[in-house]
């Protein structure tokens, strides 16, 4: 007789949609799951292997103990309390003849347990939490924050227009895929900008197809249509904008004729797609998160972008510059006052804006302060999943990962970062683990694990929490009570977790009140209350206020030396349907979907080389090379190549990106704009 089956409520963190899911549990194992919103995630094949993932032969299952030189991969297994035990003592050992800054905290793709490993960085006394917010969305927030005061809340339904810049939607959020189709099909005009020809660019009624890294100048160009032909909002700009005088100035050097030689975008292409967008309104723009932002200029580029609906009043309907998300009010547990007046944390030095708005360490200065040991040496890390091939220059960071006296790592699999440590940790995945969601839009749910953890993982707050009183502040963790840390963080909202149970499908949070508009609001929360095109706050950090437009410092513009070996535009990180980031690779049925790396390469770059689709192909930069498959394709820009980021191991476009001339506000790489040169191994049968 067949155990009774039951349902229970979940969530799918394949990716960062964290789309609502049903459970189907028998025996206490997962035998299904079901999406709620089944048309919308209908396009992605991502959450259909989480299954697979969980159940994978391969995950982690028991804390392991390297017993082989670092980098090797070889490990025994050991007990939690022997590997808690290791772990403690090394962080302590280190905290006790270096102090505690000279132990880094280092977070990867896990999301949802953050503030805990936030919590465990600051209590242990380090400043040094650092997360992969130092190469992801945080340099766009910031271009926000300087410009808005905070975040600009798109509304779809309400556009006529709209600019995808940098998007291939499809593959980047699968579950906006049908909202778009429908928005097309009741005449949504679509403007895309993109070097690569996706399939929503080919829906478009305009594709501007540019040179990776000129987003700035694009945009200025359009501005400069824009004002010339005098489609700006004059009542808007004069009212809630400072700068705009000056921004007339600057984007006056920025005729379209002048912005083709810059951006490979034909003149005409500009002026259509400028006069489009400001008269079809409301407009709104939809950007990647990363794609004008992985640039040496990439603050500047983006703040440029987003100006454009400021200056065309389709920031009143596309964006009133208030929290529209009633989000409820939490308690932070991050504890960061207990760090306010340590040492300067990694980055913090070099990059203080971005540093201080983000609230942690910039981890793309982390080779150059394990090299140096300046300000203060770096003598160990704790990383919840070490993503070891993240950095730019990747190579030298795991050279510099080796230096140190001591590494643990959480994990699900063995990785490169895994293989790099002292002591690994395995960790509960999604169904394994109580989730609070609070923050996405005004709802509050409490998940309840859905089976028992594999093996002998653990959920991370357990992790946490246990480590957290072997180093002597258990009680900063509510002694591992996880229920006690949740009504905490809820206290504010006057919602318990015993009330979350009882409503298992969540709770949406009323505020007590809520302003409307800007207007009402009283202006924009930035220094002058009004949109500064004009940054007060760039200009008090040493920075140009105006959305400047400056050239990489590697391309066939500012390099022509270089250029002559390295000839061709290296762009990376375009999203793929089957896998998020450096994961899933390990799973058969995504794996099908796209079994090689490879590198996306235009015919007339691809003949004269002697390429040909399916060929293997070198592809080398001055920090390197790599191998990858050729795909030879007119959808990429000729003069551009197209990879995926950060494979591992076989194929990692990230050792060939420069981690020297980074974004000087935001610390960024330029992953998505550097010299590269492409050659012909050999043909395969």
């Amino acid at each position: 007789m067949s155990a009774k089956e039951i349902t229970k409520n979940g969530i799918c963190y394949m990716c960062t949609a964290s789309c609502p899911s049903k459970i189907h549990v028998s025996n206490g194992k997962a035998i299904k799951i079901d999406m709620v919103d089944a048309k919308s995630v209908a396009a992605c094949p991502r959450w259909k292997a989480q299954l697979d993932f969980i159940y994978h032969p391969e995950r982690l299952k028991y804390p392991l103990k390297r017993a082989g030189e670092r980098g090797t991969g070889y490990f025994e297994r050991i007990s939690w309390d022997e590997a808690l035990d290791i772990v403690a003592k090394n962080l302590q050992k280190v905290k006790d003849k270096y102090r505690a800054e000279s132990v880094a905290f280092w977070v990867a793709y896990t999301k949802e347990p953050r503030p805990y490993f936030h919590r465990l960085t600051h209590a242990f006394g380090s400043p040094n939490y650092c997360t992969e917010s130092s190469s992801c969305a945080s340099a766009a927030r910031l271009a926000s924050y300087v410009t808005f005061g905070t975040l600009p809340v798109p509304f779809p339904s309400l556009a006529r227009c709209e600019i995808i810049w940098g998007s291939s939607v499809l593959n980047s959020m699968p579950i906006a895929w049908q909202g778009h189709l429908q928005a097309m099909k009741k005449g949504l005009k679509v403007i895309v900008v993109d070097p690569r020809r996706t399939r929503i660019a080919s829906m478009a009624d305009i594709h501007l197809q540019l040179r990776p890294g000129t987003d700035g100048a694009l945009a200025l160009g359009m501005m400069n249509v824009i004002i010339r032909e005098n489609l700006y909002d004059k009542e808007f700009t004069e009212k809630w904008t400072v700068g705009f005088d000056e921004l007339k100035e600057l984007a006056q050097q920025y005729p379209p004729e002048r912005t083709e030689q810059v951006t490979w975008v034909p003149a005409d292409k500009i002026r259509e797609a400028a006069i489009l967008y400001a008269t079809q309104k409301p407009a709104q723009i939809v950007m990647g998160i990363n794609s004008a932002t992985h640039h040496t200029n990439g603050v500047q580029n983006h703040r440029a972008i987003i100006i454009l609906p400021a200056i065309t009043g389709n920031i009143k309907a596309v964006s009133n510059n208030t929290d529209l998300s009633n989000a409820p009010p939490m308690n932070d547990i991050t504890l960061h006052e207990l760090v306010e007046n340590m040492p300067p944390g990694v980055g913090s030095e070099r990059f203080p804006l971005w540093t201080k708005q983000q609230r942690e360490m910039q981890s793309n200065a982390l080779a150059d302060q394990i090299d140096s040991g300046s300000p203060y040496p770096i003598k160990a890390l704790f990383s919840a999943g070490l993503d070891a091939q993240f950095f730019p220059n990747s190579n030298r960071m795991v050279e510099c990962l080796k230096k140190l006296d001591f590494i643990a790592v959480t994990e699900y699999f063995q990785t490169p970062g895994t293989r790099l440590a002292d002591i690994v940790l395995p960790i509960a995945s999604w169904l394994e683990r109580h989730i609070l969601i609070a923050g996405r839009g005004n709802e509050i749910r409490l998940i309840e694990p859905a089976i028992a953890p594999v093996g002998e993982s653990w959920p991370e707050w357990k992790i946490y929490s246990e480590l957290a009183k072997r180093l002597g502040f258990g009680e900063k963790f509510w002694n591992g009570d996880l229920e006690k840390c949740l009504n905490y963080i809820l206290e504010p909202s006057g919602i318990t977790c015993e009330k979350l149970k009882q409503y298992p499908e969540g709770i949406k949070y009323v505020p007590p009140s809520r302003l409307e508009n800007y207007q009402e609001k009283e202006g924009f929360q930035t220094p002058s209350g009004k949109i500064e095109i004009a940054s007060s706050i760039l200009a008090e950090h040493g920075f140009e206020p105006l959305p400047v437009y400056k050239e990489p410092p590697e391309s066939p513009v500012s390099r022509p030396d270089l250029a002559r070996s390295y000839p061709l535009i290296l762009t990376s990180g375009a999203r793929v349907l089957a896998y998020t980031h450096s994961q899933f690779r390990n799973i058969d049925r995504l794996r099908r979907l796209m079994p090689d790396p490879l590198v996306d390469i235009n015919p007339a770059d691809a003949s004269p080389r002697g390429i040909q689709s399916g060929d293997t192909v070198i592809i080398s930069s001055p920090r390197g090379s790599i191998k990858m498959k050729a795909n030879v394709t007119d959808t990429i820009l000729a003069g551009v190549v197209s990879t995926p980021h950060h494979w591992p191991d076989e194929a990692n476009v990230n050792s060939l990106i420069d981690d020297k001339n980074l974004d000087p506000i935001s610390g960024f790489p330029p992953f998505k704009s550097q010299l590269c040169q492409v050659s012909s191994q050999c043909r395969l049968e």
